[in-house]
């Protein structure tokens, strides 16, 4: 009787603590020994694509593996005994008897540490000395393992009983052209986080929403399928097309290499957008970067930011065609209006102007043709400050142009308050202001659109991949009038009169097209230096056909050296442009509207290849 009040007694008090238990600690012991076997696994979501505005792809996501192992699975002793015994071909048992619990753990780090030296091709101290450092966490042992790699190192693991050593699926950004279009799609940090251009631009709608799903894993963190609980699929990212256009871009980026070779500037940027859209179809700079690697090619520097949107310079006599377009606006002047340019030496104002050459009276559209200084400042003199400052600000420059691209610069514009005596004429010649090549370009799309101020944009639009998702484009935004219609005409006709016989830009002009063009030469101003003599910014712009334009191209070079040649933009910037737009408008099937000087030319080619026979005797 005692025993069996004993026995019930000893039996109650256990299931008092059985109730106890139960009731005040279940949930914290189940969550505990749940934590051991059950796992919530992050599903990424595939980050979106990028393509150009034929879908040619730009930028995708590769899958790829990190190998990690967890430390807390290194210290435990079944595992290490299990992989052990595979080594030594003995029964784990056998293993625990043979070695103490430390030597156990020790020997299995060097047992691991031997085999993924073989499998990684590392050193075998470097790995165990990784496994022996860390005691809490993970330790990252390789990093971006693609497919057939991720299975060899899974294969080896298996077949040596190795646990607490897995991999763990992740994405890489894989870029079909890497060294095209850098400085604009930019580049994703490791957690596939856009930094910088397209990708950073459009990173929330690329990202998607990552999914999650409940498991069971064995002591080797092996997933046991069976017991595969609730799973919530990674909704993918958004895809990104640009109205780039990479047929005309591949151009681009030969011609910038073409002209690095040549003159060895200290950088060039070339933007050519579509006037009828604002859309830019290619855009590019050097020195630039690889985006595989984001190293410098040809051994340059890597210039990662993307200098068309961040980098000022003082635009020179392509400046002109706002001291032009506000005085043509305001009706104080026509392209007809004669000035006098007092043979290339004016002092009236109580400053000296210089020309280049000695002109003396000159109508404004020959002025604006031969690129007169002097010209450009009696025409824009009509104009007071403030209404000249009222211009420059409505033609876009002092903001930023708002295109879909990081970092980009408002420029630099001196108030009115602030400017010296000689600020006026300077600003009309393009000194004294600072602006970014997208300004610039943007500028010139006022012209080509009658002068109306559009946003420049490099987005085509945005889509999900589900089956017939629509592609979502950005707001409408709608443009403002800069400068009438009628003086847009006459700014264009004078840029006509630049690229005829005596014109400063003959160089670009292309047969069958009517080009409107205007070039700039400008001193290179150095920080905490000043202007430097012999050093220049040679750039040239142009649109054509000039009544209906589908092409507007921006070259900017700073720096060209050509020993001893000149290196005036007419001479160096404006064959660039003709270059590329003689390949883009057979690209975008620009019909000529000049066909009759096709003809001619056709005709005269034709016989210079074929002389006649008379003309041979």
């Amino acid at each position: 009787m005692v025993a069996c009040l004993a026995l019930v007694l000893a039996l109650s008090a256990l299931s008092l603590r059985l109730f106890h238990i139960e009731t005040f600690s279940g949930e914290k012991l189940s969550a505990e020994a749940r934590s051991h076997y059950e796992y919530k696994e992050t599903l990424p979501a595939r980050r979106g694509r990028i393509f150009d505005q034929s879908g040619e792809l730009l930028a995708r996501s590769q899958t790829v593996f990190t190998l990690v192992a967890d430390c807390h699975h290194l210290r435990d002793q079944m595992l290490a005994c299990i992989g052990l015994g595979a080594r030594e071909n003995v029964s784990p048992q056998t293993i625990k008897k043979r070695y103490l619990p430390d030597e156990v753990l020790s020997n299995y780090r060097e047992y691991i540490a031997e085999s993924l030296a073989v499998t990684l091709r590392q050193p075998r101290h470097e790995i165990a000395r990784m496994l022996k450092e860390k005691k809490v966490g993970e330790v990252v042992l390789a990093r971006e393992i693609e497919d057939d790699f991720a299975r060899e190192i899974t294969a080896m693991l298996d077949k040596n009983e190795i646990g607490g050593v897995y991999l763990r699926r992740g994405e890489r950004r894989y870029y079909p052209s890497p060294l095209s279009l850098t400085q604009v799609i930019g580049y994703v940090d490791e957690n596939g986080e856009g930094l910088s251009g397209v990708e950073k631009v459009f990173d929330a709608e690329m990202q998607g929403r990552a999914g999650y799903r409940y498991s069971e894993r064995d002591r080797s963190r092996r997933e046991i399928h069976a017991y595969r609980g609730l799973q919530v699929d990674p909704v993918p990212g958004k895809d990104v097309y640009l109205s780039i256009n990479m047929a005309v871009q591949s151009v681009v980026e030969r011609e910038l290499d073409a002209v690095i070779d040549k003159y060895r500037p200290e950088k060039v940027t070339v933007i050519f957008m579509d006037p009828s859209t604002s859309e830019v179809i290619a855009m590019a700079s050097r020195p630039h970067f690889d985006l595989s690697n984001r190293k410098g090619i040809r051994g340059m520097e890597p210039v990662r930011r993307n200098p068309a949107v961040t980098d000022l310079y003082q635009p020179g006599s392509t400046f002109k065609i706002v001291g032009y377009g506000g005085a043509f606006d305001k009706g104080l002047a026509t392209p007809l209006t004669e000035v006098n340019c007092h043979m290339g030496i004016y002092t009236l104002d109580g400053f000296p102007l210089k020309d280049h050459h000695p002109y003396g009276k000159l109508t404004a559209r020959t002025a604006f043709a031969k690129s007169s200084n002097i010209g450009a400042y009696l025409i824009a003199r009509s104009l007071n400050k403030d209404l000249f400052h009222h211009y420059v600000e409505q033609f876009g420059f002092g903001e930023k142009t708002g295109i879909e691209l990081t970092a980009e610069s408002p420029g630099r514009l001196i108030p009115v308050s602030k400017w010296s005596r000689t600020s006026f004429s300077s600003q009309v010649m393009g000194y004294e202001v600072a602006v970014t090549p997208m300004q610039m370009a943007a500028a010139y799309n006022v012209i080509a659109n009658g002068g109306l101020y559009h946003t420049p944009t490099i987005l085509r639009g945005v889509k999900s991949d589900a089956k017939d998702a629509a592609m979502v484009k950005g707001p409408e935004r709608p443009g403002r009038r800069v400068i009438g219609e009628k003086a847009a005409q006459q700014v264009m006709q004078c840029m006509l009169d630049t690229m005829g016989e005596h014109g400063t830009g003959t160089k670009g002009d292309l047969i069958g097209y009517s080009v409107a063009g205007k070039t700039g030469t400008t001193r290179k101003h150095v920080e905490n230096i000043g202007y430097v003599n012999g050093r220049y910014i040679a750039s040239f712009a142009g649109f054509l056909p000039a009544q209906q334009p589908r092409l507007l191209g921006l070259i900017v070079i700073d720096d060209p050296r050509a020993d001893g040649a000149s290196v005036y933009g007419g001479a160096v910037a404006a064959p660039v442009f003709k270059a590329i737009a003689e390949e883009a408008v057979k690209i975008m099937g620009i019909e000529p509207d000049l066909p009759e000087e096709l003809e001619t030319a056709t005709a005269a080619s034709l016989a210079a290849a074929n002389p006649s026979v008379e003309g041979a005797q």
